[in-house]
C-alpha cells in the first residue's frame, strides 16, 4: 500500500497514512478555530491504517462529548482528530509538508466561520 509520511514540528511523533486517505476536509467550527487559530484542514482515513511511530506517541484527550484529539507532548503540534468509537481518523494536513498533492474537497460547519476570513476556494488538484 502506498502510503504518506507525515511529522509533528519537532519530529517527535511521526504518522504513515495511505495514499488513498480522503483529503483535504476543512472544519470551521469554533473547536478548531479556538485550537488551530483558523479553520482545520485535515486528511481523513481509516484508523487501522494509521500507524503512529517515533519517539514520542500522540498525547489523545477527550475534546468534547464526542470527540478525542491528540498533539505531540513535546512540542504541542496538533496531529489529529477521530471520533468516540468511530472508526476514521482526521489528520492535520500541516503534517505531510507544504507538497501536499491534495485540495479541499468538503467543508464544515461553514456557518461558524469567523467575518476575518473568506471561505477558501475549492481548486483542481495539480
Amino acid at each position: 500500500m502506498e502510503t504518506l509520511q507525515g511529522h509533528c514540528h519537532c519530529g517527535g511523533v511521526q504518522v504513515s497514512a495511505p495514499a488513498s486517505a480522503l483529503g483535504v476536509v476543512a472544519c470551521h467550527c469554533e473547536d478548531c478555530q479556538r485550537l488551530h487559530g483558523n479553520y482545520f484542514a485535515m486528511l481523513v482515513a481509516p484508523a487501522s491504517d494509521v500507524v503512529w511511530s517515533g519517539d514520542l506517541a500522540p498525547q489523545w484527550y477527550d475534546s468534547s462529548a464526542q470527540a478525542q484529539r491528540a498533539h505531540c507532548p513535546r512540542c504541542g503540534s496538533r496531529l489529529a482528530k477521530r471520533p468516540v468509537g468511530g472508526e476514521r481518523v482526521m489528520l492535520s494536513t500541516g503534517l505531510f509538508g507544504r507538497h501536499l498533492h491534495r485540495r479541499i474537497e468538503k467543508q464544515v460547519w461553514t456557518e461558524s466561520h469567523p467575518d476575518w476570513y473568506a471561505l477558501p476556494t475549492p481548486k483542481e488538484a495539480p
